[in-house]
């Protein structure tokens, strides 16, 4: 049995070295890390995530300067001290953003996934499969299907007679007959299991003793009708028996549209965290523009202090390290934009090449609720909803028909055989086929058919036992897609939990960060602070406000999570 794999292993939120990441600490230096989410939904997704709920670092990006309102949470409601105006070289960052987004493409999310759904090839595939499996109902139906049998047989018998029919044959020596045989047939299968078929025979023919007998050359016509069933009493009997190929196409075709829905609902939970990801590379970008304004601003400042006498050369390298640690980290996130917008070229089956402007996600994150869910629900919810687990019980129903016609072939065939018809023999074809003439000579037959093996069937008992292991794995599987559901549910109901009070708090953070950074500007003012303070409280307000905006894409993948879960994602993009 293959390992049931959880929702939450699919799309869980993993860093580079394997380790779960939670919930950010403010720190005034750290790296970001990137993190991916591995997804196994039904036959096999790519990667799902790849954002890291770590606190931002010195290094980290987001366009919070760029970001509308609704998009970008503000820490505070107070006034803000507005810095001075930077220089030409200050703008450049700016200049250079303005060039490339004059060259992207906005990007909306509900337009995105539903480009994915109709053209994305793993679920186009799934569709193709679902549609193959549905063909093999009319293959299996078909054994009912009434089969007709033409013939006609034109040939001579010479046979020499033996003594015995030498003396019947007039001492002719040899028998000698000419003619055309036609035959014409209907037979059909029923669902009891039964055969009936419905014949009528002509035969137009002529032999040496007819010749002799009458000495010409007249032909003879004989005629039959006829009616045979053979009804099976053991094995092949029964409608749950000869049904059997039919339910198994019907439950085969289930599973295929179960499977396609499974994958399809992979692909968008796929395509949605990608639209967060590149949503989130694209807060960071503006906030590493952010600090690169402001490492030069406040290094202009510096030199300004320094011409004055009233601050150290050395305070202006520490702004000039800076600076160029905040021109690093903007380039990474250059990079990791560019990353996540060929991610979404890939689910949109569009190379580089083919279109070379930019993508730029546009909407704006869900608001962060405080949304109670119901565990016994979402429960009762996931079982009736989620298609790899109706896939999973129609598997164990199409095992329990199998191991039912596996005991049915395990018996001894023993059939009812009777068959009734009329015979006709004339000098004519009209007269041999009257049935007022054929009606005086009927011919009727009525008895039993049995075939089995001498000893053990050894076959029968093979495929019983093989039936049975299937089955049996087939309710492990299941069993153990039900657990993996339930605590799916609970880390989910966690999950949301937890992200809503992660961004309550990092909120907070960001309120009292900008105000420490307009205190701290207050005193550097009356010359009770310094530039290195300054630097510090300025980086550490973006961080604040970029974590707000990182716990928000947490909660709304948390949230797709959730309703992945519960097999009720797709509702939302219909």
């Amino acid at each position: 049995m293959k390992p049931t794999v959880s929702t939450y292993q699919r799309y869980r939120l993993v860093g580079r070295d394997g380790s779960r990441h939670d919930m950010p600490q403010p720190q005034a230096n750290r790296r970001s890390q990137s993190v991916s989410g591995l997804s196994r939904w039904a036959l096999a997704c790519a990667a799902l995530m790849s954002f890291a709920v770590t606190p931002v670092s010195a290094e980290s990006i987001a366009p919070l300067a760029q970001a509308s309102p609704a998009t970008r949470p503000q820490p505070s409601t107070a006034p803000r001290a507005q810095p001075a105006p930077a220089p030409a070289a200050a703008q450049a960052p700016a200049a250079a953003a303005a060039a490339s987004t004059a060259r992207e493409t906005e990007l909306q999310l509900a337009p995105f996934v539903r480009q994915i759904r109709a053209a994305n090839k793993a679920i186009l595939s799934k569709r193709t499969e679902q549609e193959i499996a549905g063909t093999s109902i009319e293959r299996a139906g078909s054994a009912f299907q009434p089969q007709a049998s033409v013939s006609v047989l034109n040939g001579r018998q010479r046979l020499k007679n033996t003594p015995e029919e030498d003396l019947i044959r007039q001492g002719l020596g040899l028998y000698d007959r000419t003619g055309v045989d036609y035959s014409v047939g209907v037979s059909q299968l029923l669902e009891t299991g039964a055969k009936v078929e419905a014949k009528a025979t002509m035969s137009k023919f002529l032999t040496n003793i007819t010749r002799n007998i009458r000495q010409n050359d007249n032909d003879d016509y004989k005629a039959f009708y006829g009616l045979t069933l053979t009804q099976p009493l053991a094995r092949d009997a029964g409608r749950d028996v000869t049904l059997a190929r039919v339910r198994v196409a019907e439950l085969d075709t289930r599973a295929a549209q179960f499977a396609s829905g499974d994958t399809e609902a992979s692909v968008v939970a796929e395509a949605v965290f990608s639209y967060w990801d590149l949503l989130l590379a694209q807060e960071r970008a503006g906030s590493a523009i952010e600090k690169v304004r402001m490492g030069e601003r406040l290094l202009q400042e510096a030199r300004a202090l320094n011409r004055q006498g009233r601050l150290p050369q050395s305070e202006i390298w520490e702004v000039e390290n800076n600076l160029g640690r905040f021109q690093a980290g903007l380039s990474e996130a250059r990079q990791g934009v560019q990353e996540r917008v060929n991610k979404l070229r890939t689910l949109l089956m569009i190379a580089a090449n083919e279109a070379p402007g930019s993508l730029r996600a546009s909407d704006s994150l869900p608001a962060v609720q405080n949304r109670v869910v119901g565990f016994e629900e979402a429960m009762r919810r996931a079982i009736e909803r989620r298609d790899d687990y109706r896939m999973r019980k129609v598997m164990v129903e199409r095992e329990g028909i199998q191991l039912a016609y596996a005991n049915n072939q395990g018996l001894p065939k023993l059939d009812l055989v009777a068959s009734y018809g009329l015979n006709g023999l004339e000098m004519s074809a009209a007269r041999s086929l009257s049935y007022m003439r054929m009606n005086d000579f009927p011919s009727w037959t009525l008895g039993l058919q049995l075939s089995m093996p001498l000893g053990e069937n050894r076959q029968a008992k093979a495929d019983v036992q093989a039936a049975k292991l299937r089955r049996e794995d087939a309710l492990l599987q299941l069993k153990a897609l039900e657990v993996a559901i339930a605590n799916d549910i609970d880390t989910g109901i966690g999950m949301l939990a937890s992200a809503n009070e992660r961004w309550s708090l990092w909120k907070d953070v960001a309120e009292r960060e900008q105000r420490q950074l307009e205190l701290e500007r207050t005193r550097l003012s009356a010359g009770r602070s310094d530039m290195r303070e300054i630097l510090l409280r300025e980086e550490r307000a973006i961080n604040a406000r970029l974590a707000v905006v990182e716990q928000q894409v947490a909660w709304s993948k948390a949230d797709v999570l959730l309703e992945a879960a519960q097999g009720q994602l797709l509702d939302r993009w219909r």
